[in-house]
């Protein structure tokens, strides 16, 4: 990943940790790396989203003839170690774009109409652009992994925090792994099956994975369609419009009070 980007990346997380203690706001929970009632939820509901879609998108490859079935891993004592590196970028990732980068962003739109969108588009842009330097890298793929940091970021602000986007971020590596795809270029993980691309690349992605082809980008769609309902359905007051569903830190403190 670019230094850069990892240094711009803490310069806006410093600024939103600064604005917070000078506006009296909790910087902790403003920031979403506190567990709430939701916490649990989140890493649950963030789990099985991805796990059920991308097992729609091989049953969907594979009416499509877009990717050729063979068997899967034999030698699964690598396991543990490819979820380590799985939860890990996740983690990394997460803190980076959405925790300290969009919470700065967020703050510096915050007077601007729809500026909760623009600033997780902005982030989400940036997500996809990194992933270039992946294995077997297209801009189409980078597209589709920008359609990944649009879900992140809209579970990011919508629950304000971690939980939902790390457990959706880790679920849909993990599940492309399980189903014998390619991960953002990278392979040699182990599966349930070994799953490889045939054919028209738009129908699967090629070397890059689901995510660059157009199946893996309806998936992308239909994964930030459901978890707009699941917030929905915890704060039914919520705005989509805005992107607000969590009650606010102060707000809420000061109704406990």
């Amino acid at each position: 990943m670019d230094i850069a980007l990892i240094f711009i990346g803490i310069g806006f997380g410093v600024f939103a940790v600064v604005w917070y203690r000078r506006h009296d706001r909790p910087v902790w929970r403003s920031l979403g790396i506190t567990a709430n009632r939701w916490s649990a939820l989140d890493v649950l509901v963030g789990l099985v989203i991805p796990l059920a879609v991308i097992g729609l998108v091989f049953v969907a490859e594979l009416a499509l003839g877009a990717i050729e079935v063979s068997a899967g891993a034999e030698d699964w004592s690598g396991l543990g170690g490819a979820l380590g590196q799985i939860v890990g970028y996740a983690l990394f990732e997460e803190v980076l774009f959405r925790v300290l980068l969009l919470s700065g962003l967020v703050i510096l739109f915050r007077n601007v109409a729809a500026g909760r969108w623009i600033s997780v588009a902005i982030v989400a842009a940036a997500f996809g652009a990194v992933h270039l330097t992946n294995p077997n890298a297209t801009l189409i793929g980078a597209f589709g992994t920008a359609l990944g940091g649009v879900i992140y970021g809209i579970a990011f602000l919508a629950t304000r925090a971690i939980w939902l986007p790390v457990a959706l971020h880790v679920s849909w590596n993990l599940s492309q792994s399980l189903w014998g795809f390619p991960v953002s270029g990278t392979t040699g993980w182990p599966g349930w099956v070994t799953s490889t691309s045939v054919g028209d690349e738009l129908l699967n992605g090629g070397a890059y994975g689901p995510e660059g082809g157009l199946p893996g980008m309806l998936a992308r769609v239909v994964i930030a369609a459901l978890v707009l309902v699941y917030v929905k359905l915890l704060w039914p007051t919520g705005s989509v419009t805005r992107l607000e569903f969590a009650p606010d830190p102060v707000k809420h403190l000061a109704n406990v009070a």
